[in-house]
């Protein structure tokens, strides 16, 4: 699989910086791309979690403006602004990946034909790509973080990830 790069929106550093994992970005992808919106919400996170990861301390991300052209383009929405900016500067660049959880931002991004990856996907490659060996203590660290997960969905990406018949489930 040919490599693509990143548009990542905040929750996708949020949490694989809170679990250790945030270098797994430069690996999958081609180039990672972080909108300035996105910057200033995990500047605002810094101030109620001083851990939050910082973009500007990345080498490997490039940080980036998006136009009001490219978020005009975006249908009517009732989104966040981060998620606005990485939803519209990945469909202005065809081929780039969006890098979002939000179940409504992941609907809109697909249905404007935008590729799109969450943070379960990106350790669902990861363990693919050998990079880590399982995903199941990632997925309990996300948790024990404050990552919301069904126990449903938590079920599918141990399926998925090839690790259903081992030990005890998550919780929701």
């Amino acid at each position: 699989m040919a490599k693509r790069t990143l548009v990542c929106d905040t929750s996708l550093l949020l949490y694989l910086g809170r679990i250790a994992q945030a270098s797994l970005l430069p690996t999958l992808f081609e180039s990672v791309i972080v909108p300035h919106p996105v910057v200033l919400e995990l500047d605002a996170g810094r101030l109620l979690r001083p851990d939050t990861i910082d973009p500007r301390t990345l080498d490997w991300i490039t940080q980036t403006a998006v136009t009001q052209s490219e978020m005009d383009h975006l249908p009517p929405n009732r989104l966040g602004y981060g998620e606005r900016a990485v939803i519209a500067y990945a469909y202005a660049h065809s081929g780039y990946t969006a890098g979002l959880d939000d179940l409504q931002a992941r609907l809109l991004a697909e249905r404007l034909g935008t590729a799109v990856i969450g943070t379960i996907g990106i350790l669902i490659r990861a363990k693919e790509a050998d990079l880590i060996p399982l995903v199941r203590p990632h997925m309990n660290a996300l948790q024990r973080q404050g990552f919301r997960i069904s126990l449903a969905l938590y079920d599918e990406v141990l399926r998925l990830a090839g690790e259903d018949d081992e030990e005890p489930k998550g919780s929701t």
